[in-house]
C-alpha cells in the first residue's frame, strides 16, 4: 500500500470512532467533502467498501471492521513516537487510553494518573468508565491500552496483574446495626441493589446471604452508584461496595457499613492489557502502577 495513504487511515479511524463523517470533519478541522474524498480514495486502494451510510451517520462494513484494528495500531505507534521523541512540543500527541470500573475511577485512578503525568506531562490521557466485562472486551479489541477491573479476564490475549487491594463491605440502611439486623431485613423486604447485573461484588454478598439461608427474592438494577446509595438511604435494600470508595461518600448520608466475613471481604483490582500491546507508553504506565502498589 502507498505510504501516502497512512493519513487517510487515521481519518478513517476518526470517522469510525465518531460514527459520522460530518463529526469527524469538525473534529479534524476539515470540510466534509475532503473527508468523503479521503474515504473513497482509501476504499479504492484497499479494494473494499469500508463505510455504509445510514440516517444517523455511517457504520463500518466487514472491510471496515477488518481495517479498524490496523488503524488503531497505527494510531498507537504514532502516539508512542510522540511519547518517546516528541519533547515538550508534542503536548497532547501521545495518547494513553485507560478504562476503569466506576469505584476505581472515583478513588484510586485520579492519583495514579496525576503522579504519572507529573513525569509525562505531554501525554493525553482519556478514561472510559464501564463494567469489567465491557472493559475487558475493549482491551481485547485494542480500543483501550489498559483498564482496571474487578476480575481476572479469561481471554488468552488479555493479561492481568493485581494492583489495588481493598475491602468489600455491605452498604445498609441506618437502622441495620448488626449481622442479625441484616439477615432479618433480608428475610423480610430488603432488596439487593446492583449497578448492573453480574457484578462480582454483589456475587460475594449473595454468597454471604446464601450461607445464612436468607437470600432476598428480588434484585434491583439501579444503573449508578449514587442511585444505589440513595435507595439504601431510603431503606429499600442493601449493596456491596469497596470500603475505600464508599467511606468518602458517607458524610451526611443516612446509611451504614457492615463488615463481611474476611474470606469474602478481601478484594483486588486488576490492571489488564493486551498481550499484543508492546507500546512503550503503556509499559511505562503499567510500571508506574506496579511501583505505586508497592508503595501502598
Amino acid at each position: 500500500m502507498d505510504a501516502h495513504l497512512l493519513p487517510d487511515i487515521l481519518v478513517f479511524l476518526k470517522v469510525a470512532r465518531l460514527g459520522s463523517i460530518s463529526k469527524a470533519a469538525d473534529r479534524l478541522n476539515m470540510v466534509q467533502s475532503n473527508v468523503t474524498a479521503r474515504m473513497q480514495k482509501l476504499e479504492q486502494a484497499v479494494g473494499v467498501t469500508l463505510l455504509r451510510r445510514h440516517a444517523r451517520g455511517v457504520k463500518l462494513t466487514g472491510g471496515g471492521e477488518a481495517l479498524l484494528p490496523l488503524a488503531l495500531r497505527l494510531d498507537a505507534l504514532l502516539s508512542d513516537l510522540a511519547y518517546a521523541f516528541g519533547g515538550a512540543s508534542a503536548a497532547g500527541e501521545a495518547k494513553l487510553r485507560l478504562g476503569a470500573i466506576e469505584t476505581v475511577a472515583a478513588v484510586q485512578l485520579p492519583a495514579l494518573v496525576s503522579e504519572f503525568l507529573a513525569n509525562s506531562a505531554r501525554v493525553d490521557v482519556t478514561v472510559q468508565i464501564g463494567s469489567s466485562a465491557s472493559l475487558i472486551k475493549q482491551v481485547q479489541d485494542d480500543e483501550l491500552d489498559a483498564a482496571f477491573v474487578s476480575r481476572v479476564p479469561t481471554q488468552s490475549n488479555v493479561r492481568s496483574e493485581p494492583v489495588i487491594a481493598d475491602k468489600l463491605v455491605a452498604l445498609v440502611p441506618k437502622w441495620v446495626k448488626t449481622k442479625s439486623d441484616l439477615l432479618a431485613g433480608c428475610r423480610n423486604d430488603l432488596k439487593i441493589l446492583v449497578q448492573r447485573l453480574g457484578c462480582s461484588y454483589t456475587e460475594r454478598l449473595l454468597r454471604f446471604l446464601d450461607d445464612h439461608g436468607c437470600r432476598p427474592e428480588h434484585t434491583m438494577e439501579i444503573g449508578t452508584l449514587e442511585g444505589i446509595i440513595g435507595f439504601v438511604e431510603a431503606g429499600v435494600g442493601i449493596a456491596a461496595m469497596p470500603e475505600s470508595f464508599i467511606r468518602a461518600l458517607l458524610r451526611k448520608r443516612k446509611v451504614g457499613l457492615l463488615a463481611l466475613p474476611k474470606e469474602l471481604a478481601s478484594i483486588r483490582t486488576f490492571v489488564i492489557f493486551s498481550s499484543n500491546n508492546d507500546s512503550r507508553l503503556t509499559s511505562d504506565f503499567l510500571r508506574h502502577c506496579r511501583d505505586a502498589g508497592t508503595r501502598h
